[in-house]
């Protein structure tokens, strides 16, 4: 807000548009309107009534601490100006209002077309004022004088308020509670924080000797001024709306959406697309709530995902607005077909909120799934899931068949993560998923698109539980490890009638800690930071426990952690740690990571691939790579052989890009049975099983990309 002197008579708005498509104020193309340089007290008619109602379009009251505070100081910065001779004049910005003809015979009403923020946050800044002098008998008078600024006196119901702000989140009902002195109702609006942050403001600017209240209330009505600016009844209000984004908060792409949607529908239809779809979806779905990584408001994102979805493209967040405009232009000539889009994306806000809050689903089959995948952040997939949803609503798909597209999701959500594929991808991949899918088999088909769309396979998944940090302490993190490790855990327990759950909430235990003392270190040997380094966050290494457990585990020696685990509720824990383990090691970590994969490639079973196979239990005799034959004495030697081989089709960089940097190194291995030298300089660890060596070829041939069928082994 800037301080100054003198006064503007007159002002044109015209419309014109930028290069973004946005329109601008223009002056001389439009005549002239009424405008002119009001003061507060004449705003609210000097004490006499008047009545301001605000568009469909207009969004509810949007502004914060920030804008607050820049009022408050820039209130205060001209009390203290203040002089009877010469009164300051502080011009707050404009506000632009249409005649709505009369009301309850005499009374004007406007439209509110711009300036609401500013209007509610004087009128509560007046209130609070009224508040903490009210129980001053001896300002009385000031109390009246205040109450003939906010209310109609002689006017009931809603009419004796001279200002109603929107009924989103609450804020009507919270300001009509306190200008009547009442406690506000428990909702979402920002109404009742703004009330707080200025009465405490001007209670300590009372209790600092800083002001006098009959002097504010002089500065507030008589040296607060703003540009008022009435249209013409010719002029499309809402089209000026957007245009004007000047002092508060910039306006959101749903707001330049709701502004659309406002100009697109008939006057005769508005009020009934509003309050039946319009008003619900925005209540559905908060503006103020962010979804995901993304960080963009509830209804924002869905509008962005609701696109994505129609068309086929995920757009720019910053474009959502422009493509929706641009989308309802090409396919809604009138004005009654775009009602009915309007109607169509209320019945999709439903489906979306319940992505968002799986609790909302009625169906508690289809409600658990969802918040299976909300676990494993499906922002990504909802393009998808509203396809889905409306296709199951329409009767094209079973609900079987969609409750089956939940598994098939998650399978590839969970396989992605497990092995560490970037997330960005999928940005492109879930929009066009919908081309590909059968809705009468909707199942089958997602199986087989999903298949081709960066898939993990078995010999990834295996590999990468063995080698990648799946450990962070983001929570996000956290609840998909957690996710995965009780699923595990629930698979064990199959065949025993139940199975047993936790005590408390979930956390992650590291059986290697992540703080070694010294005798960690004694106990693991010279390569104890090696192991360390390689091993710690990996899936063999960590387990579920309570917090209660996981502090009294903590640095303790592997022996007292295993004779604890071995008791432990979990069958994960139990079974496993309750068997002879001779050494907590790289081995160790490793074979349990093995037998965690085996039971992740049960649970989520591939879709579609065919990897090296072979009896792990026989002893291999010879490799076939690309028609040569080559023999072998044992597994470590299969590993050796194609090492070797795929090693002069491709780069070590290519195997450590791909995980494999514990299995490959400069130097030996502590354990010289474990290390053999390859033609290239690095040394192979092959302290390894059967199950592991066809693992790690596996995982070769994919890191160079040769296909599996290029390898195969011959045992007896």
């Amino acid at each position: 807000m800037a301080k100054g002197q003198g006064r503007f008579t007159r002002a044109c708005l015209g419309r014109g548009a930028d290069s973004q498509g946005r329109l601008r104020l223009e002056v001389g193309k439009r005549g002239l309107m009424k405008s002119e340089s009001l003061k507060i007290t004449k705003v609210f008619s000097s004490g006499g009534d008047v009545h301001y109602v605000l568009p469909h379009f207009q969004r509810e009251y949007a502004w914060e601490k920030d804008q607050w505070r820049t009022l408050t100081a820039d209130v205060l910065a001209v009390y203290e100006e203040y002089s009877e001779s010469a009164p300051p004049e502080h011009f707050m910005g404009s506000l632009v209002v249409m005649n709505d003809g009369t009301r309850s015979g005499t009374m004007t009403a406007f439209r509110l077309v711009d300036g609401q923020q500013r209007l509610v946050t004087i009128s509560l800044m007046l209130c609070a004022l009224r508040d903490l002098i009210r129980a001053d008998a001896s300002r009385a008078a000031l109390v009246k004088k205040i109450d003939r600024f906010l209310l109609n006196a002689d006017e009931d119901g809603e009419l004796r308020y001279k200002l109603l702000p929107t009924t989103k989140y609450g804020d009507r009902d919270s300001y009509i509670a306190l200008l009547d002195g009442q406690t506000p109702p428990e909702a979402n609006s920002r109404v009742p924080a703004a009330y707080a942050f200025l009465r405490s403001e001007i209670q300590r600017w009372v209790e600092a000797n800083l002001i006098e209240p009959e002097r504010l209330f002089i500065v507030i009505s008589s040296c607060l001024q703003v540009i008022y600016i009435e249209l013409d009844q010719r002029d499309r209000v809402f089209e000026v709306f957007e245009s004007l984004n000047a002092k508060g908060k910039p306006l959101t792409q749903a707001d330049l959406v709701r502004n659309y949607i406002a100009m697109r529908l008939a006057p005769g239809t508005q009020e009934r697309v509003f309050r039946d779809h319009w008003a619900k979806i925005e209540n559905a779905l908060p503006e103020k709530n962010v979804v995901g990584r993304s960080k963009l408001g509830e209804l924002t994102a869905f509008l962005r995902h609701y696109l994505a979805m129609r068309t086929g493209r995920l757009c720019n967040t910053e474009h959502v607005y422009a493509r929706f405009r641009d989308r309802a232009q090409q396919e809604y000539a009138d004005g009654a077909a775009f009602a009915h889009e309007v109607e169509e994306l209320h019945r999709f806000a439903t489906y979306y909120d319940r992505l968002l809050r799986p609790e909302n689903e009625p169906d508690l089959e289809i409600q658990s799934r969802l918040k299976r995948l909300d676990v494993l952040e499906m922002a990504t997939a909802a393009p998808f899931l509203l396809y889905l949803y409306d296709k199951l609503a329409q009767g094209q798909t079973a609900r079987v068949d969609f409750l089956d597209c939940l598994e098939v999701l998650e399978n590839y959500l969970v396989r992605r993560w497990i092995s560490g594929e970037p997330t960005n991808y999928l940005n492109k991949a879930f929009p066009t998923l919908a081309r590909e899918i059968d809705p009468t088999r909707a199942a089958a088909t997602l199986k087989q698109a999903l298949a081709t769309r960066n898939y993990p396979s078995d010999n990834r998944v295996r590999g990468s539980v063995l080698t990648i940090e799946c450990y962070d302490r983001q929570s996000g993190v956290l609840q998909k490890l957690r996710l995965v490790l009780d699923t595990i855990n629930r698979r064990l327990s199959q065949g025993t009638g139940g199975y047993t759950v936790l005590d408390a909430s979930a956390t992650i235990e590291h059986i290697l800690p992540q703080t070694l003392d010294q005798g960690w270190k004694t106990y693991l040997g010279d390569r104890w930071q090696e192991i360390q380094e390689q091993y710690l966050h990996t899936l063999g290494n960590l387990t579920l426990v309570t917090q209660e457990w996981n502090s009294s585990l903590s640095n303790a020696p592997f022996d007292v952690k295993r004779n604890k685990l071995a008791k432990h509720a979990l069958v994960i824990n139990r079974d496993w740690f309750g068997k002879p383990i001779g050494h907590w090691n790289d081995h160790a970590i490793k074979e349990r990571g093995d037998f965690l994969a085996d039971q992740i490639l049960e649970i989520w079973p591939a879709m579609g691939e065919a990897p090296i196979k072979a009896t792990t239990w026989t002893q291999p005799v010879l490799v076939r790579f690309m028609g040569e034959i080559i023999p072998v004495k044992s597994w470590r030697d299969v590993a050796f052989q194609t090492a070797e081989r795929v090693l002069e089709m491709s780069s070590i960089d290519a195997f450590i890009d791909r995980g494999l940097k514990s299995y490959f190194s400069r130097e030996p291995f502590a354990n010289n049975a474990t290390s053999w030298p390859l033609s290239n300089g690095y040394y192979i660890y092959l302290q390894l099983s059967s199950a592991q060596v066809l693992s790690l070829c596996n995982r070769m041939l994919e890191a160079a990309g040769i296909p599996a069928q290029e390898l195969e082994i011959e045992t007896t």
